[in-house]
């Protein structure tokens, strides 16, 4: 077999070691575009920074991605975020899901976290060069890891006014998810996943009505098990929304539902909040 084979086959055996959330400390610079082409500087697409401060590197990529043999497929490069070290206090913000720009590694060196604002591309042939390091070390720390992916490049662009009126309601969903013997906690808790409906197109200018989906976890999940106490305690949060025009409470503001009760169609024309990273957060994982 030619040298040439050796490497192919070698290149193709080490991608298939790595996965989405791998990370390196040993690859050196980082480059990331500045600023756009400057006149004065013909030739020059772009203005770049070498960044040498950052702590490593984390493949975002998908895993099946990641393995295909670039010899074999049109899929060279993958995809990678910088690793950079934060304080406590941000850390505690993004452990609890309130920061969606940086995700958390499990396997990650303590208080680093990756930051999903800054993306480059590197070759497959490089990558395997690398000193890898298992960052979701089980397959619920990849899911929760593809999850905060999902989260910060799959969010939908909410309308301020709406960002606005949902103030209150996501305060007391943060402040409330974690305290044990609070009851509209038990509530939340109970909850998979809030969604809300618009009855009207988002840039109608005169009245957007909305209702707030929450869709129950299986019976034997929920802390409140009756469900016109689960629905008294989110009502009594929900009625204290301050909304912002155009944007008003439907007729029905607070819908509670199985994901069996609810269509498709249901599901796919409504759309998820922020709240909804609360549900696989480093700090109520851990609680849990």
């Amino acid at each position: 077999m030619s040298a040439k084979k050796v490497d192919e086959v070698s290149v193709s055996d080490r991608l298939a070691e790595w996965q989405q959330g791998d990370f390196t400390v040993d690859c050196g610079e980082f480059l990331f575009c500045t600023s756009p082409l400057d006149d004065e500087d013909e030739g020059a697409p772009f203005s770049a920074d070498i960044e040498e401060k950052h702590q490593g590197i984390c493949v975002i990529s998908q895993t099946c991605d990641i393995v295909r043999d670039p010899e074999r497929s049109t899929i060279s490069y993958v995809t990678v975020c910088p690793l950079v070290k934060l304080n406590a206090a941000h850390n505690s913000a993004i452990e609890k899901g309130e920061v969606p720009r940086f995700g958390m590694l499990v396997g990650a060196p303590e208080n680093t976290v990756v930051d999903f604002t800054r993306a480059m591309s590197v070759k497959k042939d490089l990558l395997v060069k690398w000193n890898k390091q298992r960052g979701c070390p089980s397959e619920v720390d990849l899911q929760n890891f593809a999850r905060s992916l999902e989260r910060f490049f799959g969010r939908f662009g909410y309308p301020d006014e709406f960002n606005e009126s949902m103030e209150t309601f996501r305060k007391a969903v943060n402040g409330k998810y974690g305290k044990p013997n609070s009851e509209f906690g038990k509530a939340i808790r109970s909850v998979s996943e809030f969604r809300v409906f618009p009855h009207k197109p988002w840039d109608n200018p005169e009245s957007v009505p909305i209702t707030i989906l929450a869709i129950l976890k299986d019976a034997d999940e929920r802390e409140i098990d009756d469900i016109e106490s689960l629905r008294r305690e989110l009502m009594d949060q929900a009625s204290k929304i301050k909304w912002f025009a155009p944007f008003s409470p439907n007729e029905v503001v607070l819908r509670l539902a199985s994901l069996n009760e609810l269509s498709a169609a249901e599901y796919l024309n409504s759309y998820p909040l922020e709240l909804n990273a609360l549900s696989f957060a480093k700090r109520y994982q851990a609680a849990g």
